[in-house]
């Protein structure tokens, strides 16, 4: 879930990301701890999106902003923080609105509804189930109209919604997800 190489790992000798540190300044404190420097030749090939964004992207925002990667640096630190923030906010909604029953998974659409951030912790119910966005969509739209119209003018039985392994069945009052049968 969240953004690949950007967690610090100091549990053991990698320390990442180093984005505040050059190249030059790791090469100097490895040969000062006498420990040898390997590059890897992809590294400087643009072939690849990161070695773009390496090797001519942050270089000319480094030139217009000098302190770039420290500010980026900083900037992935409030989005890790807001990122476990949103996790503790899915975990204690998801506690209350989900339950498992079997291979099934219910979610109560009252309480659902009634959050604040009804999409987010849906959308993280159902992120591994691999559902298409503009199915997701459909699913939005249809609880946005159950939400918002009168009681008893929209309903959500029957209706059903697929992704390529699972199937989400819309009844009175709960969503139930299921592994689709093959």
């Amino acid at each position: 879930r969240k953004f690949p190489g950007s967690n610090p790992v100091r549990e053991t000798v990698i320390i990442r990301p180093l984005l505040g540190v050059g190249r030059e300044e790791i090469k100097k404190w490895m040969q000062q701890r006498g420990l040898g420097w390997r590059e890897d030749s992809t590294n400087a090939l643009n072939d690849a999106r990161r070695n773009i964004i390496r090797n001519e992207v942050f270089p000319i925002f480094g030139r217009i902003n000098p302190s770039f990667v420290r500010t980026l640096g900083e900037d992935m630190e409030r989005i890790r923080q807001t990122d476990d923030i949103a996790d503790e906010y899915f975990r204690e909604a998801a506690r209350s609105i989900v339950k498992e029953k079997g291979d099934a998974l219910e979610i109560s659409v009252s309480p659902l509804l009634e959050l604040k951030h009804w999409r987010y912790v849906l959308w993280r119910i159902l992120e591994d189930c691999s559902f298409s966005a503009p199915t997701f969509g459909k699913l939005c739209e249809l609880l946005e109209r159950y939400r918002s119209e009168p009681l008893g003018t929209v309903t959500l039985s029957g209706k059903t919604f697929q992704s390529p392994s699972f199937v989400l069945r819309a009844r009175r009052k709960t969503l139930v997800l299921l592994p689709r049968q093959l």
